[in-house]
Formats: C-alpha cells, structure tokens, sequence
C-alpha cells in the first residue's frame, strides 16, 4: 500500500512540471512499454478521467484523474 501511494505521489508531482516536456510514459517497475497495451491503457483511463472531470476546472481535475490512473496500472509520466 505504502509503494502505491508513493507511485501515486509522484504521478502528481511530475504533473505539477508542466514547463517540462512530456515524453510519454514508463513502467514503474522498470519494464519495457508494450505501445498496443500502454495505449488501451491511457485510453481506458482518459474515460475515468472525462467522466471524474469538472467542466468548470478546465481539465486539471481530469488530467489528474487519468495521471493517478495511468500509476494504478503501473505507469508513470516520463520527462526529459
């Protein structure tokens, strides 16, 4: 529980480096990316995030709900 929470702490953190640019995301436990599966994965979690998200907060809720998606399913923002 207590590694969850920290893959879910720095999901935030690295979206909170928005002057950085983003390169696309990595797997948490160092594994290499299966492009088809990281895609249906970001796709899935897009949905939870539009369906979470405020209309009146201009996507920062909904970019933080798939962001905290996207770390339950082992995946994290990679930046330069």
């Amino acid at each position: 529980m207590r590694s969850f929470l920290t893959v879910i702490a720095s999901a935030v953190v690295l979206a909170g480096c928005a002057g950085q640019t983003t390169k696309g995301y990595v797997r948490t436990n160092g594994g290499s990316v299966d492009l088809a599966q990281e895609q249906a994965t970001l796709a899935q979690c897009k949905g939870e995030g539009a369906r979470g998200g405020d209309p009146g907060d201009y996507g920062h809720k909904e970019r933080s709900i798939t962001i905290a998606c996207m770390a339950r399913n082992g995946y994290i923002i990679q930046t330069q």
